[in-house]
C-alpha cells in the first residue's frame, strides 16, 4: 500500500514539473512576440517619417523617365539613336539634353529625366524639356518633397524638408523657376527630383508658399 502511495505521489509531482515548464515555455514566445511586434512598429514608424511626399496626379502627368537602348551614336558624339523600351526609336542630340550623368555609346542602356506629356513618338520630342541623362537601374521613382532650404552652392543645395529631414541634392543645369533659390538659405521650394547611384537629382525645382500658408 505504502508503494501505491509512493508511485502517485512521483507520478503527481512530475505532472506539476512539466505543467510549469510548460507555462514557462509559452511565457517566453508571447514575451519574444511582442518584442518582435514592437520592434517591426518602430521600424514601420521610421520608414514612414522619412518616406517622400507622393507625388500629385498632375506631378505625375508632367515628369517621366524615358528608358532604353543607345543603339548608335554619330561619329562626331554629337547625336545617337535610342531604342525605348516602349519600341519606339529616338534621334536625340545631346543639345537637347540639359546634364548627361551617362556616357552615350551603343549597347548602353539609359534612362533620360524629362517633362511635359508622355513620349510616344519622334515628333513629340520637340514638346518635352529632357532633363538629364541616367545610367539605367532596376526602378525609377520620382519623389517630390516640400521644404525650407539651408544651404545653397553653385551646383547644390541641401534643404529640411516639411518632414523634419534633410535632403541634399545637385542642380546642375535642371530647371529652376525663377525666385526659387534665391537667396544662401531661407528659400521655400518644392523639388521633384529621382535618385541615381546614391545622389539625388531635380528634375525641377519651384518656389513653394511658407508652411502656414499650405497649412
Amino acid at each position: 500500500m505504502k508503494r501505491y502511495i509512493w508511485i502517485g505521489m512521483t507520478a503527481l509531482f512530475l505532472m506539476t514539473a512539466m505543467a510549469g515548464c510548460g507555462k514557462k515555455e509559452e511565457t517566453v514566445q508571447t514575451e519574444t512576440t511582442q518584442a518582435e511586434t514592437t520592434e517591426t512598429s518602430e521600424e514601420e514608424t521610421t520608414q514612414e517619417e522619412s518616406r517622400p511626399e507622393e507625388t500629385t496626379q498632375e506631378a505625375a502627368e508632367r515628369y517621366h523617365m524615358l528608358r532604353g537602348t543607345v543603339t548608335e551614336e554619330s561619329q562626331d558624339g554629337s547625336r545617337f539613336s535610342l531604342l525605348a523600351d516602349t519600341g519606339v526609336t529616338y534621334e536625340i542630340s545631346l543639345d537637347q539634353i540639359r546634364d548627361v550623368e551617362e556616357e552615350i555609346e551603343p549597347e548602353v542602356q539609359i534612362a533620360i529625366a524629362y517633362i511635359g506629356e508622355e513620349l510616344e513618338s519622334q515628333e513629340d520630342l520637340d514638346q518635352v524639356d529632357l532633363v538629364v541623362v541616367f545610367p539605367e537601374q532596376e526602378e525609377w521613382t520620382i519623389c517630390q518633397e516640400t521644404g525650407t532650404t539651408l544651404f545653397n552652392a553653385m551646383s547644390s543645395f541641401t534643404m529640411k524638408t516639411d518632414q523634419g529631414h534633410e535632403l541634399q541634392l545637385l542642380k546642375d543645369n535642371c530647371p529652376i523657376e525663377d525666385g526659387a533659390l534665391s537667396q544662401d538659405s531661407g528659400d521655400r521650394v518644392t523639388v521633384i527630383y529621382v535618385t541615381s547611384q546614391g545622389l539625388n537629382f531635380p528634375i525641377e525645382i519651384l518656389k513653394a508658399g511658407s508652411q502656414n500658408d499650405e497649412g
